[in-house]
């Protein structure tokens, strides 16, 4: 009896705590969650592979198994290092058709760091992404999350077409990703890992959600996050950083973005780590280890650097 009365407290106090926004409800659906850590480790579970050693360039599923490994990300670019991973989308599961940007630039120039590329070996360069925020196109601010918005079939067919014309087509055209991207009626929303421009008035933040079609900031810092943090270098002072972004559905509704910060926040409820899971606007939706757990690793905090929805 003493312990049916302790459990039905404890059920109480997590009820209470839902309600205020410091504990939420899972969303890992059944298929996992992809995701990239910051830290390489040893998995206890043994990869297809057979290597135990987990990269932080690898892309990982939340069920306890590689999805890809570095080098398939990057092998279609001629290259065999691991650079490591900084954002991704997969867009299609089972074709292996993933957008994603690396942690170092290619040794030999093909693109860097900030550049978005598909396994099906298109690239989108950076100064392509920010045309509509009028960055000099020198300028390369890196990459740090990546979700596409649009019907998968229309996707698909743009990327497909920004392979077919080559690498040098928006290099030298920027600003034809727009015009591409409202042809197909999708858009790309991302993250940048420098702010742009310094130093008094700067368009936007490293913490910000921006949209490449449109050239507008879809959610500002200040916004992801609730009032209670000092999110917003404008706002409340300080800028938490958007290390990764994902969405269950591609539509552009700002109430389903998940992300991750790049830094944490200890001081005042809901607090978080930058590994964990947020819903914008609120708490923790999937704390960090329950996207590590199927490792069995021995750590429990690897850091985050990339997540995707199945789709």
């Amino acid at each position: 009896m003493k312990q049916i009365k302790i459990s039905s407290i404890l059920l109480l106090v997590s009820f209470l705590l839902m309600l205020t926004g410091w504990v939420s409800a899972q969303e890992i659906p059944e298929r996992g969650i992809f995701f990239s850590t910051e830290e390489d480790f040893i998995t206890g579970v043994t990869p297809d592979d057979g290597n135990p050693i987990i990269s932080d360039g690898d892309l990982l599923n939340s069920r306890g198994f590689v999805y890809m490994r570095n080098y398939d990300l990057v092998k279609r670019f001629d290259i065999k290092d691991d650079l490591g991973l900084d954002a991704a989308d997969v867009i299609i599961e089972k074709e292996r058709l993933v957008a994603f940007s690396t942690e170092l630039d290619h040794p030999h120039g093909v693109f860097t760091a900030g550049d978005l590329l598909v396994t099906n070996r298109a690239i989108i360069p950076n100064a392509a992404l920010l045309a509509g925020f009028d960055i000099p196109r020198n300028l390369d601010l890196g990459l740090d999350a990546v979700q596409f918005i649009g019907k998968t079939e229309t996707i698909v067919e743009c990327l497909n077409m920004i392979s077919e014309k080559g690498p040098d087509f928006l290099r030298e055209n920027p600003q034809a990703l727009r015009e591409l991207l409202k042809e197909f009626e999708i858009d790309i929303w991302f993250s940048t890992e420098g702010t742009g421009p310094w130093p008094k008035e700067p368009r936007f933040l490293d913490g910000d959600l921006l949209s490449a079609a449109s050239g507008i900031i879809v959610a500002r810092n200040s916004m992801l996050l609730p009032n209670t943090v000092p999110a917003g270098i404008m706002d409340r002072g300080v800028d938490f950083g958007l290390d990764a972004v994902m969405m269950a559905e591609r539509v552009s509704e700002r109430k389903l973005i998940r992300f991750s910060t790049e830094i944490l926040y200890r001081k005042t409820r809901p607090w978080f780590t930058d590994g964990d899971v947020l819903r914008i606007g609120n708490g923790v939706v999937i704390p960090h280890y329950d996207l590590i757990k199927g490792f069995e690793v021995k750590a429990k905090f690897l850091g985050l650097d990339a997540l995707s929805y199945p789709h």
